[in-house]
């Protein structure tokens, strides 16, 4: 088997439907492993691939590993192979602490979010020294077909799961107060939950040829009304707020990783 995906949840799910619709691998060349049994034949026929059994994992050429954090050490035993490469989404395990327990120095770390389930990932990649040219190669097909693709150096690991990775949840919450502002001033909650979505989307759709400040001053004329608004904003300390929280998130993912390491 190609790729033994170990774990198929929200995020091992996207990654295997985008690496089907984007031809990195034929459904026959991927399989599915769950240590119980029936579990694994759910999940095998639910995204029409091969279900794996111990024996199958142990001729795996690429293993994903898609698991959560707390469960690795349970599993690590059964997938253990020192001629496999590995790629993990695990937040907080480093690729030090996964080649130590399968065995197996060739260990590509990846970070995407949930912007995989529509193919807008932004996904970090951080491999060990002796992982071979064609296991990075092999990664960058896996997440290009989700998004795209950032190499960093794992030191940076944590900064990206407290921006990037937890990112969605600080828009969504903006997106939310937007919302909220809509209602404040007269507008119902279907209408301005609506607006709120349709003035993110076009400002992300102007971001790609346009930086923020130049979007906010050419919104934001002499003595109008955004720039009156902008004031509000910065007294209220939003710019700051949300700079603490990417600093908050990045330092919760580095104690997160020094408990799991």
């Amino acid at each position: 088997m190609k790729l033994a995906i170990v774990g198929a949840g929200k995020m091992g799910g996207a990654v295997l439907l985008g690496a089907l619709r984007a031809n990195v691998f034929k459904p026959k060349e991927i399989g599915i492993y769950h240590p119980n049994a029936k579990r694994r034949s759910e999940l095998a026929k639910g995204f029409g691939v091969s279900p794996m059994d111990d024996d199958a994992m142990h001729h795996a050429e690429r293993i994903l590993i898609a698991v959560k954090p707390q469960y690795f050490d349970d599993v690590a035993p059964l997938i253990a192979q020192r001629n496999a490469s590995y790629i993990s989404l695990m937040a907080g395990v480093s690729a030090g602490a996964i080649a130590r327990r399968v065995g197996s120095n060739r260990v590509v770390r990846a970070m995407p979010n949930l912007g995989a389930r529509i193919g807008l990932s932004a996904t970090a990649l951080s491999h060990l020294p002796q992982s071979t040219p064609d296991d990075v190669v092999m990664a960058e097909k896996l997440f290009s077909a989700i998004g795209t693709v950032y190499h960093i150096p794992e030191g940076l690991f944590d900064a990206f799961t407290g921006f990037a990775a937890s990112g969605p949840a600080f828009a969504a919450v903006v997106a939310e107060a937007f919302a909220d502002g809509g209602v404040r001033v007269g507008f119902n909650r279907a209408t301005s939950r609506d607006l709120a979505r349709q003035v993110l989307l076009a400002t992300a759709k102007l971001l790609e040829t346009s930086g923020p400040a130049d979007i906010k001053d050419e919104v934001a004329s002499a003595g109008g009304t955004a720039i009156t608004g902008v004031k509000a904003l910065e007294q209220h300390g939003l710019r700051y707020a949300l700079i603490e929280a990417i600093e908050a998130a990045s330092e919760r993912a580095a104690q997160l990783s020094q408990e799991d390491d």
